[in-house]
């Protein structure tokens, strides 16, 4: 499972794609002698954290990981067109009625890169490796606690202690390493060999390391060839450089992940964005233990007020989709439960009104002592103060004034959210494609345990009853109606204001690059290998 991470993403990702001529920014420790093979074209990754590393295990979060991670390895399940999780090197996945047991038949006639089958003991082998004490990313391993794995045949089994509706996306978060022959001795060592390659079951293999620059070449034995025959990886640290290159034309792509980096990539010639939402979510936090707030009239006056249509095409320039539930909009399988719902500042004023929230001299509203005017707190991270500063504008006009505060985003998890110092904030998350809310809306999820903010005066069991549901079913049409649910009592009980989704714009010089297909929602780079130059 991904990480819930809060404010923009530090790193960035790019793709440089040139026919000949090496730029090298090295992590490699080679002589400068050594020649580099020719390449169809070369990709630059942007990261913060060097070296880079071969085993998609480590380091997963790196979002330079996770761009060549699709290129090397695949997982026993993939997302489809819509988050939904499908097979991959399983050929189907059944789950016990129960929601207990979840049996995986691998396809046959899978091979590693080098030529060996691609077992069921090598998906063992690889959950047992994150399972273990030598696996050095505990958070990566989370979700596989309590998970009991074994063979049956040539189909992975696995057993829950209780049913999570989770686990079939973290099979998609999965990459199986052919691990199943590999000795304890080897295994224990594994993770300190991060820059040294395996064998990879996709499109591409690993054909060297040099100066710097890691070359990938067609798979021999992948189930579908790559349309190009051999890529080059190098790793840069900054956005500045790759959007240098790319202005000057030795790059081809790069990954946007703000406005302001998009806008500034448009500007050549020739360039063609292709957007991309995350599975991630910005809101609109009520702390409803501030006066004001704890009036519900007031909460849903706000959600009626805010104009998402204003927010994408203003501060985040097209780069994200309106969201109008707490299902991330890069779920598409949930989408039908969350429809589209126009702002309406004139019924947000006459309900304030009705509630007796009358507008004072000054220009807002009150009712006896008690004001309509809030603090809201926000992470320095682009493009969210130019979204509070358009929803404190636009909550003006009805007559609830609003004074944004920007904050560090390295603490502003820990020292405005969790320790409630907050009246209204705007928060981003991500929790990748995985549908269970329970960790940031169930009562029992109130910090340290979990990221339900709100701080509300009473548990809602309506509420945590349909997001155990959600969490705990397997079956799609029970989750969808388990989702209708949750939303509508969300609706109700207004805890926040759910504005949009982030999207990363994937910038290519239509010149130099064609048929770049790329998913709705998730990894801009899962669809790499049937791109042309």
């Amino acid at each position: 499972m991904r990480r819930l991470e809060i404010g923009a993403a530090l790193a960035l990702l790019a793709v440089a794609l040139a026919v000949t001529g090496v730029a090298v920014v090295g992590h490699f420790r080679t002589t400068a002698s050594e020649a580099i093979p020719s390449a169809d074209y070369r990709a630059a990754v942007l990261t913060d954290h060097l070296p880079l590393s071969l085993n998609p295990l480590i380091d997963s979060e790196d979002p330079a990981v996770a761009a060549i991670t699709p290129l090397l390895y695949r997982c026993l399940l993939q997302l489809n067109s819509t988050a939904y999780p499908a097979p991959d090197l399983a050929s189907q996945l059944t789950i016990s009625p129960t929601g207990l047991t979840y049996t995986l038949p691998l396809r046959p006639g899978l091979h590693w890169s080098n030529g060996s089958p691609i077992t069921a003991q090598d998906a063992l082998a690889t959950i047992q490796w994150v399972q273990s004490a030598a696996f050095p990313d505990a958070a990566f391993a989370s979700p596989w606690k309590g998970v009991i794995a074994s063979i049956s045949g040539h189909a992975l089994v696995l057993a829950l202690g209780t049913a999570r509706a989770s686990l079939a996306v973290t099979l998609t978060e999965l990459p199986i390493l052919p691990l199943g022959d590999m000795s304890s001795a080897a295994l224990a060592g594994l993770a300190g060999r991060l820059a040294s390659p395996l064998p990879t079951s996709g499109p591409y293999e690993v054909a060297s390391q040099r100066s710097g620059v890691l070359t990938m070449s067609a798979n021999p034995h992948a189930a579908v060839a790559p349309r190009l025959s051999r890529v080059q990886i190098q790793a840069v640290t900054t956005f500045a450089a790759a959007a240098q290159a790319f202005a000057a034309g030795s790059v081809q792509a790069v990954l946007a992940t703000t406005p302001a980096q998009q806008a500034q990539l448009m500007k050549r010639h020739g360039a063609v964005a292709r957007d991309v939402l995350t599975f991630g979510f910005v809101d609109l936090l009520f702390n409803e233990t501030v006066p004001g707030l704890t009036d519900a009239a007031v909460r849903h006056a706000v959600a009626a007020t805010v104009d998402r249509s204003a927010l994408v095409n203003g501060p985040l320039d097209g780069l994200g989709a309106g969201q109008y539930g707490p299902i991330p909009a890069g779920i598409g399988w949930l989408q039908g439960q969350e429809p589209a719902v126009a702002a309406d500042p004139n019924g947000a004023t006459a309900g304030l009104q009705d509630a007796g929230w009358v507008v004072t001299p000054q220009g807002f509203r009150a009712q006896g002592a008690v004001v309509l005017r809030f603090t809201l707190d926000v992470p320095d991270a682009a493009p969210l103060p130019q979204v509070a500063s358009m929803v404190a504008q636009q909550l003006g006009a009805v007559g609830i004034a609003v004074t944004v505060s920007v904050d560090p985003s390295a603490t502003f998890l820990s020292d405005v959210l969790d320790t409630g110092k907050f009246q209204l904030a705007i928060a981003s998350w991500d929790a990748g494609a995985d549908p269970d809310l329970t960790p940031f809306w169930s009562s029992t999820s109130t910090p340290p345990g979990g990221y339900n903010v709100s701080r509300g005066a009473a548990a809602d069991p309506f509420l945590d009853t349909n997001l155990n549901t959600l969490a705990t079913v397997t079956n799609q049409d029970q989750s969808v109606a388990a989702a209708k649910l949750v939303v509508q009592e969300m609706e109700q009980d207004a805890p926040a204001v759910f504005l949009y989704a982030p999207a990363e714009g994937l910038v290519v010089n239509s010149k130099s690059l064609s048929n770049v297909l790329v998913p709705a929602a998730g990894n801009p780079f899962s669809q790499a290998a049937v791109w042309l130059h």
